[in-house]
């Protein structure tokens, strides 16, 4: 159920049918190295939350597309707010959702940078009394691993998938590949979205090769904010592999929703949240 489709008539039922539960996809506007658009992670943070919400019913709210990526203010397509200005959005766009009778809100987040801010939208929600709870959760736990294994212990539940598309996923595994930034994992799912926005033809043009440079940062557990950026100056981490097609990038796309209808099921069905929030604010 998507908010905006919704009749204001017809909210109470979807409030009932989602047991209180509206999910915020999150995602960014951001480059995605030469090859894929600046809304990857908005693709795909809405069409994999629709496609989990028709399996686990829940309303789904706009997808907040301005994640944070301040720092790559020079690519061009970037959209960077400030914290303060999304923090402060937030409390009220949560507030609104609550007063329509969604007791339940699930930051369901696509992007990489998102989790420090989507953590403190969760603490913003413990500063005052309200009836209602704030919850985070990643939508990406899925790997092209998880593609792969599938298609070796249950290959019968994709059917469509053919022994030179097995064969493709094997070569990805066969040596050590750069991943987690416009690479095999997000190529394949907004090519199951739309192809067209999609050219792999392009994914060498630039190096999505880790420089090392801030190696010892992250070793050293030190975070300047800045630490991947030096690593991947491109706004890029994937080695070059352009082997995508419709079979692969619908098989994964069932995989990434089968994990999210999870996360909504396991949301939805909580009480204790609810319950200890009621609690806590009848101890102020």
């Amino acid at each position: 159920m998507l908010w905006e489709n919704l009749k204001s008539s017809e909210f109470p039922e979807a409030v009932k049918k989602s047991k209180g539960v509206c999910v915020i996809p999150l995602g960014a506007m951001e480059k995605h190295g030469p090859h894929m658009p600046v809304g990857t992670d908005n693709i795909i943070a809405e069409r994999t939350t629709l496609l989990a919400a028709e399996r686990e019913p829940v309303v789904v709210f706009p997808t907040f597309h301005f994640g944070q990526v301040n720092g790559l203010q020079h690519f061009d397509g970037s959209i960077c707010l400030s914290q303060r200005l999304t923090l402060e959005l937030f409390d009220e766009i949560c507030d609104e959702i609550a007063r329509s009778g969604f007791k339940k809100i699930l930051l369901l987040n696509s992007h990489g940078g998102n989790p420090a801010i989507a953590q403190c939208i969760c603490n913003q929600a413990l500063e005052k009394k309200r009836d209602y709870v704030v919850a985070f959760a990643e939508s990406y736990w899925t790997y092209p691993k998880d593609l792969q294994k599938a298609l070796k212990e249950r290959r019968e539940d994709f059917p469509y998938i053919t022994d030179e598309d097995v064969a493709i996923v094997e070569d990805y595994f066969s040596k050590p590949r750069q991943a987690f930034h416009a690479d095999f994992d997000e190529a394949l799912l907004v090519h199951d979205a739309d192809p067209t926005l999609v050219d792999m033809s392009k994914m060498g043009d630039e190096d999505g090769e880790s420089t090392h440079k801030s190696d010892h940062l992250t070793e050293a557990k030190i975070y300047t904010g800045r630490n991947w950026f030096i690593n991947f100056p491109n706004s890029f981490s994937a080695s070059h592999f352009p082997y995508v097609n419709e079979r692969l990038a619908r098989a994964y796309t069932e995989i990434r929703v089968d994990y999210i209808a999870s996360v909504l099921k396991a949301f939805k069905d909580d009480t204790t949240l609810l319950q200890a929030n009621e609690e806590w604010n009848k101890s102020w």
